[in-house]
């Protein structure tokens, strides 16, 4: 990696992975959610959170091919996120426009972690 930033921590991808996962830890925290809700908010969670960790562990590993492999590790859970995001919209059971948001976050994170990967190869 070519002039990294000194830490995981200050990648813009990073902050963006981490913070959807915040918001939407925070949103569905006090939901009441019946059984099949709750098995999909519980798959979105993991995949929006694996997409900030795989993150972290390949800036960790500092060497570039595995950096590679593990933005496309995030960038495969922020497409896994994509989908329990169209899913839970299409349900109708929640807040439109949050979910939306969430999605267009989501797709911002596709577009920087493909940039990323690109540049990296």
């Amino acid at each position: 990696m070519e002039n990294p930033p000194s830490s995981h921590k200050n990648l813009i991808v990073y902050q963006k992975a981490k913070t959807l996962t915040i918001d939407v830890i925070n949103y569905f925290a006090n939901a009441k959610l019946d059984r099949v809700s709750e098995i999909l908010i519980k798959q979105l969670i993991r995949a929006v959170s694996s997409i900030g960790a795989n993150i972290a562990e390949g800036y960790g590993r500092h060497y570039s091919k595995s950096y590679h492999q593990f933005l496309g590790i995030a960038r495969g859970s922020s497409f896994e996120a994509d989908y329990w995001l169209e899913i839970i919209l299409e349900t109708n059971k929640f807040d439109e426009q949050i979910i939306k948001k969430f999605k267009d976050t989501n797709e911002e994170l596709i577009k920087i972690l493909t940039t990323l990967m690109k540049n990296t190869s």
